[in-house]
């Protein structure tokens, strides 16, 4: 089953003119974690905003969330104000390469903020959530919970970031570069984790990257933005054969070898 079902869709910031991005048709499926790559201002971000209800960018077209409740179509919703906020409340958590941690407020209390505003569904309490999130990503150490953002280092501020947003409980997990500030080594973590996160959640999550590597190392489809042929409808598209999913055997269905599916996508963009 797919999370997310896009036909026909148009993709923009302006009323007239070639749309940023036009698909076709795609799915995101759920439970899985789906990396979008492409290009610097091939529209990843135009298309995670729509998905994820940050902006309206749905020009035309039907994205359709099957929600746990029931699906919406949300290109027809954003006149609903109150219903676009309970969806981005209630169901999506978000994380982003810049961090916007609140800088009056402790690392600690970064970290509850969303869960608080949400209201705290999830029967594990927060403090046990807090310990095991600040373990597994390295930030138990040197008081960190008690200090303040501007008191840490840039990379442990990316990952508190990244502790908040998994404090929430969710439906959908959205990622705009949210590796952009870390090294390799801790791009993977990051990612692994978001990987058992979803898995103990049954959620579903999406991400946008330039990181090629990691993404064939760690998703579990990859879908790829490339400049669309008809260039008066848009200026990007995802082409059929750029949507690459793994196999039973967890391997690049048609990429038996991961270097030849990363070869691939460098070439292709």
């Amino acid at each position: 089953m797919n999370a997310f079902e896009i036909e026909n869709l148009e993709c923009s910031y302006l009323e007239k003119g070639p749309a940023v991005v036009w698909i076709e048709k795609l799915g995101i499926p759920k439970g899985k974690l789906t990396v979008i790559l492409g290009r610097s201002g091939s529209g990843k971000s135009t298309l995670l905003e729509a998905l994820g209800l940050m902006n309206n960018t749905i020009r035309e077209g039907r994205v359709t969330y099957h929600s746990p409740c029931r699906d919406e179509n949300l290109a027809g919703i954003w006149h609903r104000y109150r219903k676009v906020a309970a969806i981005r409340k209630n169901r999506f958590s978000f994380i982003f390469q810049d961090d916007y941690l609140m800088p009056h407020y402790t690392n600690s209390e970064n970290m509850l903020i969303a869960r608080l505003i949400q209201g705290g569904m999830n029967p594990v309490p927060a403090g046990e959530m807090i310990d095991r999130l600040t373990g597994s990503l390295n930030l138990s150490g040197n008081g960190i919970r008690n200090k303040f953002p501007y008191q840490v280092a840039g990379g442990q501020r990316q990952r508190l970031s990244f502790a908040r947003a998994m404090m929430k409980d969710f439906d959908i997990l959205f990622g705009d570069e949210p590796t952009g500030n870390l090294d390799y080594k801790n791009s993977g973590r990051l990612i692994g984790y978001i990987k058992e996160t979803i898995r103990e959640k049954a959620a579903t999550a999406i991400v946008v990257t330039h990181n090629i590597e990691l993404s064939a190392e760690k998703a579990d489809r990859i879908v790829m933005l490339s400049p669309c042929a008809d260039k008066n409808r848009a200026r990007f598209s995802i082409q059929p054969d750029h949507v690459f999913d793994r196999d039973g055997q967890d391997q690049w269905i048609n990429y038996p070898e991961q270097d030849d599916l990363v070869a691939f996508i460098k070439n292709a963009i």
